[in-house]
């Protein structure tokens, strides 16, 4: 595997609030290939008990950017490094979200989860029990518990439990924590303040937090929303996370596509992800972005043809 450099000073980076995606991934590149880690910022309510009992040594900004080779993984565009900036011609990306905004080339396999396609990079055939818990990890979280896997994810997970002896249980109780009672609060009011839509059968949900927008969208999907937006403003920046019911996306819903598509319309925009789950991001009003994912969604289930009635 040459993709990454042996040998060189090397820091493998990811994104803001790392889940356990991408902290899995960064500690097992890290121990295959040495060096250091840096995250924006803490990683999320999940990623966090996975690093700790990892052992995850990663470094915050500010520090200083003298490395011969960057590793950004499970990283759709460079906004969701912010404060952090990596120079494209020393950098390897790896990210399987299926669109990115990535002025660059990108190793891409398209796989439901970053972890597949590490495990799928290196076919270890020593993998440790640590490794082995930070793969599943991060498969587990990227599937929504394997509701989205497929049959290569299966495949994949098999491989990597027989031949570390984990298990989905064990796995489950280290990154299961209680939602923090501000968390909680967040979602009550997200609730209450949140309105609804309806197109063609599917119910649009949307609202506005101060955090925890990926929670609260969530939550809004399972309070019977088919498709959900939960935005929040910090100043003069907005950040929208969106969710989308399996069988929303089965029937030819992509949010990742949507946000992409969009934030390559406006200027200091970035966003992407996946079909069913993705963020937009940037300079600008949080109700002027809302209004225009929640009518182009409207649209793209026009456009399409789609149904859910």
């Amino acid at each position: 595997m040459d993709l990454i450099r042996p040998g060189l000073k090397t820091l493998f980076l990811s994104h803001q609030n790392a889940d356990p995606d991408a902290v899995g991934c960064l500690f097992f590149l890290q121990r295959r290939y040495h060096g250091d880690i840096a995250l924006p910022n803490q990683p999320d309510r999940k990623g966090k008990p996975l690093a700790e009992y990892l052992g995850l040594d990663y470094m915050l900004p500010p520090f200083e950017m003298n490395y011969e080779q960057y590793v950004v993984v499970d990283t759709p565009n460079p906004g969701q490094l912010d404060p952090i900036e990596v120079p494209l011609d020393r950098t390897v990306i790896i990210d399987h979200h299926p669109n990115n905004g990535w002025d660059t080339q990108v190793y891409n396999e398209g796989r439901t989860s970053c972890a597949e396609m590490i495990y799928d990079m290196f076919s270890p055939d020593d993998l440790t029990k640590e490794e082995g818990v930070a793969l599943v990890a991060g498969i587990l979280t990227d599937t929504s518990g394997l509701s989205r896997g497929t049959r290569e994810t299966f495949l994949t997970l098999s491989s990597i439990m027989e031949a570390t002896d984990v298990s989905i249980s064990e796995v489950h109780s280290i990154i299961s924590s209680k939602r923090t009672y501000s968390e909680r609060i967040c979602r009550l009011k997200g609730a209450e303040r949140s309105a609804h839509v309806r197109e063609k059968g599917f119910l649009i949900a949307y609202t506005y937090v101060n955090s925890f927008e990926s929670s609260v969208a969530e939550m809004l999907l399972r309070a019977g929303a088919d498709i959900s937006f939960s935005g929040s403003q910090r100043d003069d920046e907005f950040l929208i996370s969106a969710r989308v019911l399996n069988d929303a996306v089965e029937k030819g819903i992509d949010m990742g596509e949507l946000f992409h598509e969009t934030a390559n319309e406006h200027p200091n925009i970035s966003g992407g992800g996946h079909p069913g789950a993705a963020v937009l991001k940037g300079k600008g009003d949080v109700n002027e972005y809302m209004d225009i994912l929640v009518r182009r969604t409207r649209e793209s289930i026009r456009d399409k043809g789609l149904s859910n009635l």
